[in-house]
């Protein structure tokens, strides 16, 4: 056999034994990409958890939709730990329409693991130093049910030049 023949053949394992996330639960939630609620929540795998959380990151974050995704991914009776705002899905996503909209921001990186997901954002407020952000998100099954943050300002005799982000 001709080594590039072996190296091709070596090369294609990986697509040949890969396995497709298994649809155990073919109606237990609407697609990823559709506008129906994943509240309340439905069990779900991980890898669709995963999904789920990304596509509020994106509706959030990036499209600014605060309302949308609020009513599209976030528990009506959310649990809150800021200790400056209310509990519940209502009150926050009015905080939040007045904020993140205008407020310029980037997601720096996220990630999720065993009903856990987290969000590190740079918010860039006109006139002052960036701010980090970190939200903390808990699922059940389909829908984000529990949220902590923290926030911190970069101090002004900040030492390290990377600090934060």
């Amino acid at each position: 056999m001709r080594i590039s023949t072996l190296l091709t053949a070596l090369a294609s394992l990986p697509s040949l034994f890969a396995l497709r996330a298994p649809s155990l639960y073919p109606r237990a939630y609407p697609e990823v990409s559709s506008n129906a609620s994943y509240c309340p929540g439905h069990a779900a795998p991980e890898y669709i958890q995963r999904q789920i959380f990304d596509g509020f990151i994106n509706q959030l974050y990036v499209e600014k939709d605060v309302i949308g995704a609020f009513n599209k991914y976030i528990a009506l009776n959310l649990t809150e730990h800021d200790p400056f705002d209310a509990q519940g899905r209502i009150p926050n996503e009015e905080k939040l329409s007045h904020i993140i909209p205008f407020v310029p921001s980037i997601v720096l990186r996220h990630s999720f693991d065993n009903n856990i997901g987290f969000i590190h954002v740079r918010v860039n407020e006109a006139g002052e130093e960036p701010i980090a952000l970190a939200d903390i998100y808990r699922m059940e099954g389909t829908c984000l049910v529990e949220h902590w943050d923290v926030t911190q300002a970069r101090p002004a005799n900040a030492t390290n030049p990377i600090a934060m982000f």
